[in-house]
């Protein structure tokens, strides 16, 4: 495929799988060298499929028992949008938008403060925030995620509805390769 990612996601990924890098600090998680996944190519092409554009990051991340691979996808418009595929089934699961902090329909709907938001992700798991991102999804919701960095070394992705202040998630990042868009 044309995209570069493509070209380096396998073999970097599949060094950091072999690698078994958090599962030590998890005792709830198997070996992840041995689950079923589907290629990462798989889930690119049904992100690509549904976001055209260009992957710009993937994580691979646990949501509940499913693991999920997560791309980054720079669309034709310069939109950068979060695309959620099933690693073991090889189907999207959710589509969200980034915008910045100033964005109009995020600050419409947005009842609670980005500082809010950060106090109720650190109450929830404590350690550093590391990055942060504001998203819309494809029905309206509107969301801040922090990117935690634990005591213990890895990162857990918690979602913070930006109108209720409920976490909607929180998600162990086992893997990332690529960057966050500034």
């Amino acid at each position: 495929m044309k995209n570069t990612l493509l070209k380096i996601v396998p073999a970097a990924l599949a060094v950091a799988l072999s690698s078994n890098l958090y599962a030590s600090d998890q005792a709830d998680l198997d070996d992840i060298k041995d689950w079923n996944l589907v290629s990462v190519e798989t889930c690119l092409d049904a992100a690509l499929d549904t976001i055209p554009g260009h992957a710009r990051k993937l994580e691979l991340k646990m949501e509940g028992d499913d693991p999920i691979y997560e791309f980054d996808i720079e669309a034709e418009n310069g939109t950068t949008y979060n695309v959620e595929c099933n690693a073991e089934e090889g189907f999207v699961t959710e589509i969200e938008r980034e915008v910045s902090a100033d964005d109009a329909t995020f600050k419409k709907y947005a009842k609670i403060t980005e500082a809010q938001a950060r106090t109720i992700a650190l109450d929830f798991n404590p350690g550093k925030i590391v990055a942060n991102e504001y998203e819309i999804g494809t029905d309206g919701s509107v969301t801040y995620e922090f990117d935690i960095q634990t005591v213990a070394g890895y990162e857990i992705k918690v979602d913070v509805d930006a109108v209720t202040g409920e976490i909607e998630e929180a998600n162990i990042e086992l893997y990332e390769i690529g960057m966050e868009q500034e």
